[in-house]
């Protein structure tokens, strides 16, 4: 693999975990700066897009490193797990939906990782 090609290649798992942070992260943060008492209002629906963004950048980093490792599981998985998270936003909320789909986002992303190493590694990236 190019070193450009390389670097690039890491999007999809970044942008996958970002969007975990994000929708996390920030209810963390907010329960958090309750407890000191400073309250926090949160729209909802401006998380969700920012979410959503995260979540079609990530695919495209997926399909990205998909195109540098040939292998498919990974962007199979996080096409569903995008699938699901989109649903449960736009559609019918559940929160045990919710958390399998960021629960299945992860996963995909830390198999894009292995397959990218073994790419790498039977190449001898730098």
């Amino acid at each position: 693999m190019r070193k450009s090609k390389q670097n690039l290649s890491w999007l999809g798992s970044v942008t996958s975990l970002l969007a975990v942070a994000t929708c996390y992260g920030t209810l963390a943060a907010v329960s958090l700066l309750s407890l000191i008492g400073v309250s926090v209002n949160i729209d909802e629906a401006v998380l969700v897009k920012m979410i959503t963004g995260l979540l079609v950048l990530a695919l495209s980093g997926m399909l990205y490193s998909w195109r540098s490792h040939r292998h498919p599981g990974p962007l199979i998985l996080s096409l569903g797990a995008a699938a699901l998270l989109l649903w449960v936003f736009y559609g019918q909320y559940s929160k045990p939906l919710e958390l399998t789909g960021f629960a299945l986002l992860v996963i995909a992303s830390l198999w894009d990782f292995r397959a990218k190493r073994r790419v790498c590694n039977a190449s001898t990236c730098d």
